[in-house]
């Protein structure tokens, strides 16, 4: 029987070879400004309309990225604030690409549409993952498009969970269901998730308490991506000290190269 993504029974897509990764197999994420790196959160939505409490949630998330990180920033800004911004945000909606979602998972035909939001979460510096509970589950869109994703394509990227549903009883879907996943993919998932029911939109803050729980998460977020500024331009991997103080890169183990993969007539002892 064959495990894995449906991605991963099939040749990979020459694209991922020339997007994603260069001449090194390896992949930047920090880009450089005329001001200094900068650090870019992708937030991607599996919502059902635009205007769903999703939607609002991730968007609430990535405001209070930018308030944090500005805080965080020197005093003394540029005579151009865009050019120096320390924070880069994007949302993507899922609900956009569901029909491309389908015709991947049936046919096993890659679709440029999804290769190209594929590229945006692997070259981002963090990922926030917001989405629905219906009956317990996460939506199905969001499962489907990690389902699809290329084996450790998350890797070494720290992911924030977020998520809404009628009652805080759904409030560990996120974790039950997709916190496993993103673990598969190497992907490095915030122990504070985000969860927002009903209340939480309509009863105050005194009352919900929602903001400190994002800013609670975002803080964990930022302090993982922050951590990884030295390294910024460079093949991702830990960074260890040498026998003189030096530090040097060392490339993560991928245990899914066939190179690696002891054969069975030898852990049979034949």
């Amino acid at each position: 029987m064959t495990h894995g993504s449906p991605r991963s029974r099939r040749r990979p897509h020459p694209r991922w070879r020339t997007e994603l990764q260069g001449r090194s197999g390896t992949c930047t994420r920090r880009r450089r400004t005329p001001g200094g790196l900068t650090v870019k959160i992708t937030a991607l939505t599996a919502s059902l309309s635009e205007s769903s409490t999703s939607n609002r949630l991730a968007q609430r998330i990535l405001d209070a990225a930018a308030e944090l990180a500005t805080e965080a920033a020197p005093e003394t800004a540029p005579a151009d604030p865009q050019a120096t911004a320390p924070l880069e945000t994007e949302i993507i909606n899922l609900r956009e690409f569901s029909r491309q979602l389908v015709d991947s998972m049936l046919t096993g035909v890659p679709s440029d549409e999804l290769d190209e939001v594929y590229a945006k979460l692997r070259t981002s510096d963090a990922v926030v993952l917001a989405a629905p509970v219906y009956n317990a589950t996460p939506i199905g869109l969001l499962t489907m498009f990690l389902q699809l994703f290329p084996e450790a394509g998350l890797r070494g990227i720290p992911v924030l969970l977020a998520s809404t549903g009628g009652t805080v009883r759904h409030s560990l879907a996120m974790d039950q269901h997709i916190r496993p996943v993103i673990a598969y993919l190497k992907g490095l998932a915030l122990p504070t998730a985000v969860f927002a029911a009903t209340d939480d939109w309509g009863l105050p803050e005194e009352q919900t308490g929602m903001r400190r729980r994002i800013e609670a998460a975002v803080e964990e977020l930022l302090e993982l991506t922050s951590g990884s500024r030295q390294g910024a331009g460079n093949s991702r991997g830990a960074s260890t000290s040498g026998a003189h103080g030096t530090s040097r890169r060392v490339e993560p183990v991928d245990e899914f190269d066939p190179n690696t993969i002891t054969p069975f007539d030898q852990l049979l002892g034949r």
